[in-house]
């Protein structure tokens, strides 16, 4: 549960990174997660743009052809931070 009020945006962006794109089961125990829920929302925010690798690939190398998430968590922090 969130400690603060989300606008729609921010839910949006929180609904694109967590349960869409890495899953329930990472997103509950994530720091993320916990950070967002006791109201440290500029942390939480920092958070989302740390899941950037793909089978332990670094997707900001663009040789490794995941660099799209790069992009998505940018987007999906800019969302849920500024929403």
């Amino acid at each position: 549960m969130c400690v603060f009020r989300l606008t729609p945006p921010q839910k949006v962006g929180i609904a694109s990174f967590c349960p869409y794109n890495i899953g329930p089961g990472k997103c509950f125990p994530s720091t993320f997660y916990r950070k967002l829920n006791a109201g440290d929302r500029k942390g939480a925010c920092a958070e989302i743009r740390r899941w950037i690798f793909d089978g332990g690939k670094d997707c900001r190398v663009r040789s490794n052809n995941c660099y799209g998430q790069v992009s998505r968590r940018d987007q999906e922090s800019a969302l849920a931070c500024w929403g």
